[in-house]
């Protein structure tokens, strides 16, 4: 087995790892579609599986992480594996399977802070990170500042702590910020249960230009959040499998973005208004723009909407446009809406300067289920179209000022996306 001073590795851990790292690369580069041929929301290129990572591999072990071992001796592993493979040019973690107790927190803290790696994947396949969040705070259990093409894989996360309702309070699995351009992050094969989110990114508005090409596979239970990916320049892809998820995804100022969700719940668990969220705050803020979302949903309905135009903030101006979604109901249930288009300025306002347009509308509904396919609360004075496929407009009945049936040649309206 290696050691420190040798970061080599046997072909049998390597062949593992590639297993692992192709099936979900695969995951990733084909992600779930429904209903239409349509072009990508940016070109294919872009969507490559990254640069490849060397070779060189070191395991978690051989630097006292262990399972069973305590939190500083598995963060000073965590360290001192990734500093040996920064020295090498890049390279693997592998982290061996069983349960890495990190214990009880009561501060927001980055448990494991992994800064500037570059060409560097973590491959966790058969380990769990475990945490206790003891008091209403957030902490992260990986927190990576600055990257370039990292991969994280096979990871599986739980917080006994968390608590879902109003004052919530849970682990982040993944947080991510930049003060320097960043891109290249992928989450494969990854599972969180019982935690506040997969994924946050937390860089703001001004920050918004320097994160890119950030792609999340997994599976989230029981959480509040699946992937949070605001303010993020371009090039998201998240494809997950949800069961008791209060938003599987919301981003502000998301463009480029590609989104497949499939959810079930139950009645038990606290719903939100929007299982996907789109957030426009305003035009200076950040638009949302080239947006894909399909989300495929069974089981109880516990949110009012299953995709949220959610425009926010007093700014007059701000778009929402070259959009297209497909929300497939596939069980019968009693639902509350498909599609909500709303503005919020301490309370929802009956009028908005805001804009939805080039907006694209499918889906359908399985036969018994009742609930709204489109609301608009929020009227829209500017300018701009929103359009359904001819079932779903069937189904929505009088439809708002400016919603329109798709044309009948074409599977999608005439957007850019």
């Amino acid at each position: 087995m290696a050691g420190k001073g040798n970061p080599s590795h046997g072909a049998g851990r390597r062949r593992f790892l590639a297993r692992g790292l192709a099936a979900g690369a695969l995951a990733l580069a084909t992600p779930h579609r429904q209903g239409s041929a349509l072009a990508p929301v940016w070109p294919p290129g872009d969507r490559a599986a990254g640069t490849p990572i060397p070779e060189t591999t070191v395991i978690l072990a051989d630097f006292g992480g262990r399972p069973g071992a305590d939190r500083l001796a598995l963060a000073a592993a965590f360290r001192d594996g990734l500093a040996a493979l920064a020295r090498a040019g890049g390279g693997t973690l592998l982290v061996p399977p069983g349960t890495y107790d990190f214990g009880a927190f009561d501060q927001p803290e980055s448990i494991l802070l992994c800064r500037d790696l570059r060409d560097i994947a973590i491959s966790a396949y058969g380990a769990v990170f475990a945490a206790n969040t003891a008091r209403l705070v957030v902490p992260h259990m990986f927190y990576f500042h600055n990257f370039n093409n990292v991969t994280l894989a096979g990871a599986t996360f739980v917080d006994h702590g968390f608590f879902p309702w109003v004052d919530w309070k849970g682990m982040y699995c993944v947080g991510i910020q930049a003060d320097r351009s960043s891109s290249g992050l992928r989450l494969v094969d990854c599972r969180a249960e019982r935690v506040l989110g997969l994924l946050a990114s937390n860089n703001g508005a001004a920050g918004r230009h320097l994160l890119s090409d950030i792609h999340v596979q997994g599976e989230v239970s029981h959480a509040y959040y699946g992937v949070g990916a605001s303010h993020i320049g371009g090039g998201v892809s998240v494809d997950l499998d949800c069961h008791n998820v209060r938003r599987a995804f919301i981003a502000h100022a998301a463009r480029r973005a590609d989104v497949v969700v499939r959810t079930s719940a139950d009645r038990a668990w606290p719903g939100s208004n929007g299982l996907v969220a789109l957030v426009c705050q305003g035009a200076r803020l950040g638009d949302v723009e080239h947006v894909r979302v399909r989300i495929d949903v069974s089981g109880d309905c516990i949110h009012d909407s299953y995709v949220h135009f959610y425009h926010q903030g007093p700014q007059a101006e701000g778009a929402m446009r070259d959009i297209d979604a497909t929300v497939n109901v596939l069980a019968t249930q009693s639902m509350g809406t498909m599609f909500l288009f709303d503005h919020e300025i301490h309370g929802i306002q009956p009028r908005t300067a805001r804009q939805w347009e080039r907006i694209s509308l499918h889906g359908s509904l399985a036969a018994g289920s009742t609930g709204r396919v489109i609301a608009n609360p929020s009227v829209s004075t500017a300018g701009g179209t929103v359009y359904l496929d001819r079932n779903l407009a069937g189904l929505a009945g009088a439809m708002p000022d400016r919603f329109r049936i798709a044309p009948e040649s074409s599977a999608s309206i005439p957007c850019d996306c």
